[in-house]
């Protein structure tokens, strides 16, 4: 690509591209309302909704950001949340969770799954013991060396996990 054919894409893009920054304030603005205080950092429109959307259905308060959980729930579960939009492959599967053992690990993982249109399709709520007892956390191996750990939910045999919309065992 030429530079003059690069400052043609840029041009062509420029509205587009005002247009979404407005939208993406729009909807940082809207969320920080549900936010508790917390700064909601960063381009992370999913994540920022799986936080929100997991505190709305089980009620409690986002936290700051040095701890390894993302809300307490009124009932005073820790919960870590991960969310990812649409089907392409991979969406299955978490981004980095730094470590699973301690006193300071949370109590449970929520999975968030967000349609292509950011609305939820499915959440599941993982009791954090269940998934270490089964080892179902996997090593996210970078250059060759673990780093720190991923999960994947599997649609078949999570139905019991399945929170939102509710199992339908």
């Amino acid at each position: 690509m030429s530079r003059k054919e690069l400052e043609q894409l840029e041009s062509e893009l420029k509205g587009c591209f005002t247009a979404l920054e407005r939208t993406q304030e729009d909807i940082h603005q809207k969320l920080i309302k549900c936010a508790n205080g917390k700064k909601l950092k960063g381009d992370e429109i999913v994540g920022w909704l799986g936080e929100i959307y997991g505190k709305l259905l089980l009620g409690g308060t986002l936290v700051l950001d040095n701890l390894e959980h993302d809300f307490v729930a009124d009932d005073g579960r820790r919960i870590s949340v991960k969310a990812r939009k649409g089907r392409a492959k991979g969406w299955n599967q978490t981004s980095a969770i730094s470590k699973i053992e301690g006193a300071d690990c949370p109590t449970h993982l929520m999975f968030v799954h967000l349609n292509d249109d950011y609305f939820v399709d499915r959440i599941w709520l993982y009791p954090w013991k269940d998934l270490r007892k089964s080892g179902r956390f996997g090593k996210h191996i970078v250059r060759g060396s673990p780093r720190s750990f991923i999960f994947r939910v599997n649609v078949r045999s999570d139905e019991k996990y399945l929170f939102y919309p509710e199992a339908t065992l």
